[in-house]
């Protein structure tokens, strides 16, 4: 074999190993991002749940009591609970426990089946998800993240992405 050959086959051979290894980051990297987080809620009832515990097919909703965007979103969704039988929902604040039930009584979303509400710490939440805004939705599917949502969206978008 020439010296050229051998340089062009090596360079190849090299080349392959480098792209495979960057594809296996990559994946690793997804499939890490695509895990439940790892925050711990406090439920109604002062009980604890960690969302790397949960199965089946969950949808996170981050939101503030007082905030306009997050009072219309929660209006739109009790009104289209229905489309969201196959999943629970979990809203998910760092406001007091106080103003959390407040919030699931005024809009009737309080005593759903499917509907849990809880408390999270916001550095919980920064920790995984970094800043985002609320509301927020982040639909899961067997523990992998199927979509999201930062900011006030149209409960169209939300329910045909279930």
């Amino acid at each position: 074999m020439s010296k050229v050959t051998f340089v062009v086959v090596l360079l190849l051979l090299v080349g392959f190993a480098c792209s495979s290894k960057k594809a296996e980051k990559a994946e690793s990297t997804v499939k890490q991002v695509n895990e439940y987080p790892d925050i711990e809620l406090t439920l109604r009832d002062g009980g604890k749940l960690s969302t790397k515990t949960l199965e089946g097919n969950n949808v996170f909703v981050f939101f503030q009591p007082d905030c306009e965007h997050c009072q219309v979103e929660a209006v739109h969704i009790e009104q289209r609970l229905q489309d969201f039988k196959d999943y629970k929902l979990y809203f998910i604040s760092s406001s007091s426990m106080d103003a959390i039930n407040g919030f699931a009584e005024s809009f009737d979303l309080d005593d759903r089946e499917n509907v849990t509400f809880a408390w999270a710490s916001t550095e919980s939440v920064l920790d995984h998800y970094g800043p985002i805004q609320t509301p927020s939705v982040y639909i899961y599917s067997h523990g992998k993240l199927k979509r999201y949502f930062n900011g006030q969206t149209e409960i169209e978008s939300i329910v045909n992405s279930l």
